[in-house]
This record gives structure tokens, C-alpha cells and sequence, in this order.
């Protein structure tokens, strides 16, 4: 599937941009893309430099604040058990998780990416939801 995809994708490009030949980079997406993802160990994400690149900040902080520093060998080897420790699965498993706290879209924002049986369905709940809150005001109110 993804070998036909870009063979037919390179030929339009072709088609379409004849006076302008194919970068390098897109022949290799096109070309050799289908080649690369078959035979990749790991998926595609990981072989970016984008983990490393965010990585760079924990190692720059575990090696100022938490490494010995009266020797390089015994400071990078403080560097990579901590670097070693955080990227535990399991242990990060056992750290506790923020909640983030999530808020309702207002029915303006849902009327206008929902089809319109769904915003329907939205109009009645808001309207039983206004009946309760009568309810509620008219026990209160008989106090």
C-alpha cells in the first residue's frame, strides 16, 4: 500500500513539475520511504533526534544538580543511572500521574464541529438539564 501510494505520488510529481526536477529529500521519501518503513527495526518516531534533543535538558540538569563532580568518569556514570531510572517503564508506572483538570466545550464551540443530529441530541440534554436545575430552585425556594 505505501509503495504504490508514492510511486504514484512520484509520478505526478513528475507529471505536474517537469520543469522542476525532484529534491533529494523528496526522492528519498518517495523512492526509498516504503523500503525504509518495511525494514525498520523501530517505527518511524523513534529514529527522529527529537527524544534525544528533549532529552539533552535532563542530562545537562542530572549532571549540575545530582552527579558526583570529583571525577568525569563517576559523573556520567551518576548521569546515565538517573537518565536509565527515569526511562524505566515500570518504575515511571508507579509514579503518581497529574491529573489535568478538563474543562467542558461551550455548546457554541460542539454546535459548530458536531453534525447537526448530534447538536440536537446537545439542545435536549441542556434542556433537561435546565428542568433540574428549575427543580432544584423550586425545592430551594420552599424553604
Amino acid at each position: 500500500m505505501p509503495k504504490e501510494y508514492t510511486e504514484e505520488t512520484s509520478e505526478l510529481y513528475v507529471q505536474l513539475y517537469p520543469w522542476y526536477s525532484m529534491s533529494p529529500t523528496m526522492h528519498k521519501i518517495l523512492i526509498h520511504g516504503p523500503i525504509v518503513i518495511e525494514n525498520a527495526i523501530l517505527p518511524i518516531g523513534q529514529l527522529s533526534e527529537e527524544a534525544a534533543e528533549a532529552r539533552s535538558k535532563h542530562f545537562r540538569s542530572f549532571r549540575q544538580n545530582l552527579a558526583r563532580k570529583f571525577s568525569r568518569l563517576s559523573c556520567y556514570e551518576d548521569v546515565l543511572n538517573r537518565l536509565l531510572l527515569s526511562s524505566d517503564p515500570v518504575l515511571t508506572d508507579m509514579r503518581p500521574t497529574m491529573r489535568k483538570k478538563s474543562k467542558s466545550f461551550l455548546k457554541e464551540t460542539l454546535e459548530m464541529l458536531l453534525p447537526m443530529e448530534f447538536s440536537e441530541v446537545l439542545d435536549e440534554e441542556d434542556s433537561d438539564r435546565k428542568e433540574t436545575d428549575n427543580d432544584i430552585n423550586d425545592l430551594s425556594s420552599d424553604e
